[in-house]
């Protein structure tokens, strides 16, 4: 009975080492594999999580851009509502009325102040927008309170309009980036 196996030639002890080894082998081999499969999966959940928290930066930089806009744009139509013709400017000029310009510079302070590099780049171009539209408001708004006495109907006229248009313009971006606020959430 010392022989198990006919063609082997092997004792019983001799089978018994043969299947402890085999069996080492292949405890070895299956804790390797599911080491690898963990590790490969904790990689995959790594590079998932990663992404969603870029989605969700890009969110809420394209979030921030809006409520920042969405204020610019409330702030240049106040402004504007301040002067709804020319005897108003003139009485702001002349220091009759009050105007708080220091509050267009601080719009556009804060504007100037996004950081273009952490946005997401369809809001770049129109965060640059925004900046030069509040900008290009506090320099028509202030050369129009400089320059009022020496400005003639035509140049009331252009001023007047001109608000105006840079108030639509601003709007109209304020939809855009609410269209790319949209967008972003939807990808979310």
């Amino acid at each position: 009975m010392n022989q198990l196996c006919l063609l082997t030639n092997l004792t019983s002890s001799e089978w018994a080492a043969w299947v402890q080894a085999v069996g080492s082998i292949a405890a070895i081999v299956g804790a390797a594999s599911i080491a690898i499969w963990q590790s490969a999966s904790q990689q995959t959940n790594a590079i998932a999580l990663q992404r969603t928290e870029q989605r969700q930066a890009k969110l809420e930089s394209a979030r921030t851009l809006l409520a920042l806009s969405t204020n610019c744009a409330r702030a240049m139509k106040h402004a504007a509502q301040q002067f709804p013709d020319r005897e108003s400017l003139h009485r702001i000029a002349d220091l009759e009325a009050h105007f708080d310009f220091n509050e267009l510079r601080v719009i556009e302070g804060a504007v100037l102040n996004v950081p273009l590099h952490s946005l997401p780049h369809s809001l770049v171009s129109v965060t640059m927008i925004v900046s030069s539209t509040v900008r290009q408001f506090r320099e028509k708004v202030e050369s129009a309170l400089r320059f009022h006495r020496q400005m003639n109907s035509g140049a009331f006229e252009d001023f007047f309009s001109t608000i105006a248009e840079m108030q639509g313009s601003l709007a109209q971006t304020c939809r855009d980036i609410e269209a790319s606020v949209a967008s972003f959430e939807s990808e979310a």
